[in-house]
Order: structure tokens, then sequence, then C-alpha cells
């Protein structure tokens, strides 16, 4: 009868103890999201320079000590010979500018991480006398990580 008294306490202060901390945890702030909106010309001649800007946020603030912020463009079809540049930054927004060679679709995607988030969306940039109806302009895309 005793054992069967200490094994109830003992599984009722257990029962207890899980409670407490669910409830911290519930309670606990819910963390914000990194956002990071790219902006630029969707259209542009060869040789003229274009420049991409990330507004990058967390919550209600301007991010600006990113860990790392870079800018990734290519051209379709071409994903293996992309190029990576830098991002100068000033309060919050990143930026790039670029100049495209030649006619074509290509793609800018903003690297952006900060907070111990990742963020990377992408732009669809027609130049020149791309044709652009067979390659049919997506909506922008995000990951986030």
């Amino acid at each position: 009868m005793k054992k069967m008294l200490v094994v109830l306490l003992f599984s009722a202060l257990l029962l207890n103890g899980c409670g407490s901390g669910e409830s911290k945890a519930n309670t606990a702030e819910t963390p914000e999201v990194l956002d990071v909106k790219l902006t630029g010309p969707e259209k542009v001649n060869p040789g003229e320079s274009a420049a991409y800007e990330a507004a990058v946020s967390y919550g209600d603030e301007a991010v600006t000590d990113a860990d790392e912020v870079e800018f990734e463009v290519w051209k379709e079809g071409e994903k293996d010979a992309s190029q990576m540049f830098k991002a100068k930054q000033e309060k919050g927004v990143y930026r790039l500018e670029t100049t495209f060679k030649e006619d074509g679709v290509y793609t800018v995607q903003s690297h952006v991480t900060a907070k111990k988030q990742h963020s990377m969306p992408t732009l669809k940039v027609q130049v020149g006398d791309a044709d652009a109806a067979s390659n049919q302009s997506e909506e922008e895309h995000s990951h986030h990580h």
C-alpha cells in the first residue's frame, strides 16, 4: 500500500512539473519573421544600369546589421553561371547596381541572413528583346529558413 502511495505522489509531482513548463512555453513571445522586399526594374535594355534594393525588416524595425546580404544574378537556363555581388547598405535597405550585357530573361535573387533567419526573394528581369511570352513572368518567390 505504501508503494502505491509513493508512486501516486511521484506521478502527481511529475505531471505538475511538466504542466508548469508548458505554461511558460506558451507565454513566451512568438519570434518575428525576417521580411525582405526585393524591388527594382523588371524591364531594362542591355548596357543600361539597373538598381535593385532589398528592404530588410524584422517586425516593425529596419535591419541595419544583417549578418550577410548578397545578390545573385543569372540568365534563365544558366544558373550554373550565376554571379554573386555584395550589397551596399543604407538604413536597412541593401542595394545592388548592375548592368545586363545581353538580351534575355534574368533572375535577381537576394540572399539575406539576419536574426538567425535566411530569406531569398527573387525578381524576374526582361532585358532587351527577350521573348517574355515564352518565359512567362513568374510571381515573386521567397524562401525562408
